[in-house]
C-alpha cells in the first residue's frame, strides 16, 4: 500500500475546492432567486403585520380587553365602512415604514449606507431623473388600459368576475380625504419601502448575481408581481425597470425614490382633483412621449452626467447582518 504523500493531500485539497467552487456557482442563482422572493413576500407580509396591528388596535380602543363576540365586530365594522374606508389603506401603506426599514438595516448591517448609496444625488441626477416622470408614467398607464381591456374581456368569456379597477377604487376612497395625508400615505411611504426592498435589496443582489440587465429584468418582474393586479403589475413593470436603470446610473437610492414619489404623487393628484377622466392623450403624443423619454436616456447613458461610482460593485452579504 503506498504511502500517503503531502502531495496527495494538497491535490485531493484542490479538487474538493474546485467542487466546492462548482457547486457555489451552480447554487448561487437558485439561492439569490430564494432570497429575492422571499423578500418580494416580507413586503407583503409586512403591510399585512401592520394591518393586523392596527385592527387590534382598534379592537382595544373601541371594545377595551375584553373580547366581544364576532357578531358584534361585524356589525361595527360594517356601520363603520371600515373596509371600504382610507384608513386601513393609508394606515398600511405609511406604517410599513416601521417593518421594513429596521429589515433592510439588520440586513446590510452597519455598512447600510455605503451598500445602499445613501449619499444625495448629484444635480443634473435629479433634473434629468425628473424628466422621466410624465413620459414613463403616460406609457406605463396606457399599458395598463390596454392590459386591463384584454383582462375584462377575457375573464368575460370564461365566465369569470372582473375585479374593481384600481384607479376607481382609490378615487372612492380618497374623497374627503386631505391632500397632504394622501401624499404621505400613497405617494412617500411607498416609495421608500419598495425602492429599500426592490431596488435595495432585492436589485443588488439579483444584478449581483446575474448581471445588469439579467438582475434588471428579474426585479422588475418581482416587483411586478408584487402589485398582485395583471394590469396593475403590466403597467408596473416599465417604471420598475427605469426605477431601477436610474439606480445604478446615479448611484444613490435617493434617485428611485424620488421619481417613484413623483410618480405616485402624479397618479394620485390626477384620481384627487378628477383629472383621469378629463384628459385624453392621443397616440401622436404617446409616440412623441416615447421618443421624448428615449432621448433623456440617452443622455443619461452617453453624456457625462452617469455616476462613476457602480453602486453594484459593492459587496453584497450572502446572508443577515454581520
Amino acid at each position: 500500500m503506498r504511502r500517503l504523500l503531502p502531495s496527495d493531500l494538497y491535490t485531493n485539497c484542490e479538487g474538493f475546492c474546485v467542487f466546492r467552487r462548482l457547486m457555489r456557482r451552480i447554487c448561487e442563482p437558485f439561492g439569490s432567486l430564494l432570497v429575492a422572493v422571499m423578500w418580494m413576500v416580507w413586503s407583503l407580509l409586512a403591510q399585512a403585520i401592520v394591518l393586523g396591528a392596527f385592527l387590534v388596535f382598534l379592537l382595544v380602543a373601541v371594545f377595551g380587553w375584553h373580547i366581544p363576540d364576532a357578531s358584534l365586530i361585524e356589525v361595527v365594522a360594517l356601520q363603520s365602512d371600515l373596509d371600504r374606508s382610507f384608513l386601513l389603506l393609508g394606515v398600511t401603506s405609511l406604517g410599513v415604514l416601521f417593518v421594513i426599514v429596521p429589515s433592510v438595516r439588520w440586513w446590510f448591517g452597519p455598512k447600510v449606507r455605503e451598500i445602499l448609496g445613501t449619499q444625495l444625488p448629484r444635480r443634473e441626477h435629479v433634473i434629468f431623473a425628473l424628466a422621466t416622470v410624465v413620459p414613463i408614467a403616460v406609457l406605463s398607464n396606457c399599458l395598463h388600459e390596454f392590459v386591463l381591456k384584454q383582462w375584462m374581456t377575457w375573464t368575460n368569456l370564461h365566465g369569470g368576475t372582473v375585479a374593481f379597477s384600481s384607479v376607481a377604487e382609490l378615487h372612492r376612497r380618497c374623497q374627503g380625504v386631505p391632500f397632504p395625508i394622501l401624499v404621505g400615505a400613497m405617494a412617500l411611504g411607498p416609495a421608500i419601502a419598495e425602492e429599500l426592498v426592490f431596488r435595495g435589496v432585492i436589485g443588488k443582489r439579483l444584478t449581483s448575481t446575474f448581471g445588469i440587465y439579467p438582475g434588471i429584468l428579474l426585479t422588475s418582474i418581482l416587483f411586478a408581481v408584487a402589485h398582485v393586479s395583471p394590469a396593475h403589475a403590466a403597467g408596473t413593470l416599465p417604471i420598475g425597470i427605469l426605477l431601477h436603470w436610474l439606480y445604478l446610473k446615479t448611484g444613490s437610492i435617493w434617485t428611485p425614490i424620488l421619481v417613484h414619489f413623483c410618480n405616485n404623487l402624479l397618479a394620485i393628484s390626477m384620481v384627487r382633483f378628477h383629472l383621469s377622466e378629463a384628459i385624453h392623450i392621443s397616440p401622436h403624443a404617446v409616440v412623441a412621449l416615447g421618443c421624448y423619454l428615449l432621448v433623456i436616456l440617452a443622455l443619461i447613458h452617453y453624456g457625462n452626467i452617469a455616476n462613476t461610482r457602480h453602486p453594484v460593485r459593492v459587496s453584497v452579504p450572502l446572508g443577515a447582518s454581520n
